[in-house]
């Protein structure tokens, strides 16, 4: 099906979305059930486990105390703005692995169509099958394009960027996924530092233009800052996902951008921890587009970013679980908003984050956990805030003797413990999915420093971006690269393109199938630049 072929079927007439600052006109729907009628509706992004259903909406205009019915149940929403457009619907004791029918009424009046909904199986369930949709790098401001430094000629339109982004999430989610997984980077707005030099970020002034300038000495929610975030975020997500994902469960966590920064470190700027105003912007993009992680009981509630007094009740900001039977265990986790600066005692993620990952890792009661950081193992692209020393030198390669600036020892010492213990459970493959890089990569990593992993090599993929106009290498003057201290086998050259990943998950193997946007023929195609590609993503 060719690109306009494809597009033609993925919107309905509907009311018009512009004051919840989108630039579409009508709100995406999918391929699957393209008749559905969104109605009052401007976006739905669900999440589920086996026992619990969260379900984040937005709509076209303020709504009174709107109810979902989840089968028989009727759940009352939470209001998540100041207005009334923002909605979360929290509904527990459902059945597991069971498919229920959800409405949204108003006054017992439908605001759109009823739709299906399946919980997960049972946590020690045994399980066939699972797939996964996965990408990385989905944000971007559509008006952004008009102002990237590169010629016009290379340059999208906004229109072409919007639609091409909604092709590549309806293709994906045409392979009927189980589960939707973006890591990290869902919004590019950042509030310091020249945006014209970075892909999909907006210049400030120009920024200011489109949604206005936001004031740090206010609070996000209940103040003009408000608006400005919803104008400057709707088009990154409501656009992008309108209804298309409401009947698949969707996992969401953060990266740099999703808290309003790159991650730079200079005489003049050090961006991380986030700053006071960062991170009130990240959590209040999470509270009113998308759901929290919803809770496990093999994670503890205890970690920081869980169980906060304004989110639902055990929900997790910042470490989430995606647990299907015995099948599998994905843990993710944001690598961005607790990291320290402490030297050899710096870390990523919390100490007790940590500790959940390899308590995690040490159990074989799943037969695949797979690991899924907002930062990447494996390479690196000379950034400041890697787990990685390596800088760019002047011969065009990554080194790990050079001085980069703020870099904390402590941040590779927490990476040797996790990938330690990876190797050392030889009951399972070790597996880790990642994003940020803007890029496809698979790769076998059979050396950590001095530590010989060829026995246990570590599967590591980059799973692919699906917002990208103008990639990291252009800027930064390197792609991803193996860094020093790592021996990872590459299956093929790591390539800056936009696509996704389907993850087909079995009891016997897990098959990773990255799909790349092919601009000259304006399609998706199996990456199949090696003719044994696909033989070698597959891990048995």
């Amino acid at each position: 099906m060719n690109r306009k072929t494809f597009l033609k079927t993925s919107f309905i007439l509907g009311t018009s979305l512009p004051f919840l600052g989108c630039l579409q006109e009508t709100t995406q729907v999918g391929v699957i059930e393209k008749t559905w009628n969104p109605g009052e509706v401007a976006h739905i992004l669900p999440t589920v486990n086996h026992e619990r259903m969260l379900v984040t909406t937005s709509f076209k205009r303020v709504v009174n105390a709107p109810v979902l019915k989840v089968g028989n149940k009727s759940i009352k929403g939470q209001k998540r703005d100041s207005k009334g457009y923002f909605w979360i619907f929290d509904c527990d004791n459902l059945e597991p692995a069971t498919k229920y029918t959800l409405r949204l009424l108003e006054q017992k009046e439908p605001l759109c169509d009823a739709w299906e909904l399946k919980t997960f199986p049972l946590p020690d369930k045994d399980i066939d099958h699972l797939k996964l949709l996965v990408y990385t790098c989905a944000g971007g401001h559509p008006l952004s394009q008009k102002i990237l430094p590169i010629p016009e000629d290379q340059k999208e339109s906004p229109e072409h960027f919007a639609e091409r982004r909604i092709q590549l999430l309806n293709r994906g989610l045409s392979f009927q996924p189980d589960a939707l997984i973006s890591i990290g980077d869902q919004v590019y707005w950042d509030l310091s530092g020249n945006g014209k030099n970075r892909p999909g970020v907006m210049d400030m002034d120009f920024a200011t233009k489109v949604a206005g300038k936001f004031d740090p000495s206010q609070a996000v929610l209940g103040t003009k800052n408000e608006e400005i975030l919803i104008k400057a975020v709707s088009p990154q997500i409501i656009d992008l996902y309108g209804t298309a994902c409401r009947s698949t469960p969707v996992f969401f966590f953060n990266d740099d951008h999703d808290y309003f920064e790159n991650d730079e470190a200079n005489d003049a700027l050090v961006t991380f921890p986030p700053k006071p105003f960062q991170l009130e912007l990240g959590r209040a993009v999470q509270r009113l587009f998308f759901p929290e992680f919803l809770p496990d009981t093999k994670r503890p509630i205890s970690l920081p970013a869980s169980n906060a007094n304004d989110r639902v009740k055990h929900s997790s900001e910042s470490f989430g679980t995606l647990r299907y039977g015995r099948l599998a265990e994905l843990l993710m986790y944001d690598c961005r908003r607790f990291v320290s600066l402490k030297q050899d005692k710096a870390v990523f993620i919390p100490a007790e984050a940590e500790q959940w990952i390899r308590d995690r890792i040490a159990d074989n009661q799943v037969k695949h956990t797979i690991q899924i950081p907002s930062t990447p193992f494996g390479w690196s692209a000379g950034k400041w805030l890697e787990w990685y020393p390596d800088l760019l030198g002047k011969d065009q390669r990554l080194h790990d003797n050079l001085n980069k600036y703020m870099w904390q020892e402590g941040w590779q010492l927490q990476h040797d413990r996790i990938l330690q213990a990876m190797h050392d459970n030889k009951e399972k493959k070790p597996i880790m999915l990642s994003g940020d890089l803007h890029a496809f990569g698979a790769g076998k990593i059979h050396r950590n420093r001095n530590n010989d992993f060829s026995k246990n090599p570590i599967f590591a993929f980059l799973t692919g971006p699906l917002g990208s106009n103008v990639f990291p290498s252009t800027f930064r003057g390197i792609k991803a690269s193996i860094p020093s201290a790592i021996g990872n086998e590459e299956y093929f050259e790591n390539m800056e393109e936009n696509g996704f990943s389907i993850v087909d998950i079995t009891t016997s193997s897990v098959q990773v199938n990255m799909f790349k946007y092919l601009w000259s023929r304006d399609k998706m195609e199996v990456i199949k630049d090696l003719s044994a590609l696909d033989e070698l993503l597959v891990v048995n």
